[in-house]
């Protein structure tokens, strides 16, 4: 019996170890989120041309456009970043992100292609694009901020999370986000308009005192505020502002579900 007995303990014994192995080989099989991460940069130049407007589509990561006031060629740089579980793995899906740029007599369309499901790999584009500062310009990003900055035209940008910070703009504005935050200085022309869309987060505008418009400020949840202009108000609650500053030519619309407003003077 004593024999059997020890019998079955060696056993045991010799096994021991390949079932930690191969345990711990189970686990591993189930690590974490991403933690190897792989970039390619790059670099591309257009001719201006007769172009005057920038489309501009990018899934995940931040985009930024500057305008340059005298620009013979666009500039189009930056990174594709792919996090992965190891990195083999990240370098060898690196192809997997396309850099599409689509050309027309009057546009430039730059769009990020990637795969729509990718397990617990995740894909990046960073972009940073050079324009002449009066080309219109139009940016749709899922994931990410954007950045505007030193355009003398029409700005349209939607971002479902994220931040957009245009600055130094003259001329229309229409900026739409879900999550995230606003923040711009512009020179709304006569006639103009603005419009700054939340669902949650904040918007903070600054614009000259000079400025002629007419102004709605809401907010379902936060506060409303203008500070430093010569407003004249028709409302003036906690939640909702409207009135006239200067002419009221122009028209400039701040809302937000939830998170606080500013129309600030300059």
């Amino acid at each position: 019996m004593n024999k059997h007995l020890h019998a079955k303990h060696r056993v045991f014994l010799l096994l021991f170890p390949l079932l930690l192995i191969l345990a711990g080989c189970e686990i591993n099989d189930f690590d974490g989120d991403p933690n190897s991460e792989y970039r390619e940069s790059f670099l591309f130049t257009k001719a201006v041309g007769a172009r005057s407007e920038l489309f501009i589509s990018n899934v995940n990561g931040a985009v930024m456009i500057i305008g340059v006031d005298t620009l013979n060629e666009v500039r189009i740089s930056g990174s594709k970043i792919v996090k992965d579980q190891s990195d083999d793995e990240a370098r060898r899906h690196i192809v997997d992100i396309e850099i599409d740029m689509q050309e027309s007599p009057s546009t430039l369309t730059i769009k990020t292609l990637q795969p729509n499901t990718s397990g617990r790999r995740t894909y990046q584009v960073n972009y940073e694009v050079m324009i002449p500062s009066s080309w219109r310009v139009t940016v749709s990003n899922v994931n990410g901020n954007v950045d505007i900055q030193n355009i003398r035209n029409t700005v349209s940008t939607t971002v479902v999370n994220g931040t957009v910070n245009a600055t130094e703009i003259a001329g229309n504005v229409s900026v739409t986000v879900t999550n995230g935050v606003i923040s711009g200085k512009v020179q709304i022309r006569e006639n103009g308009s603005c419009a700054f869309n939340l669902v949650n987060g904040n918007a903070t505008l600054l614009v000259p005192r000079t400025t002629s418009a007419s102004v709605t400020a809401t907010v379902t949840l936060g506060t409303v505020s203008v500070s430093n202009l010569p407003i004249v108000y028709s409302t003036n609650t906690r939640t909702s502002v409207t009135g006239i500053v200067g002419a009221g030519k122009g028209t400039i619309r701040l809302s937000s579900v939830n998170g606080v407003v500013q129309l600030l003077g300059f």
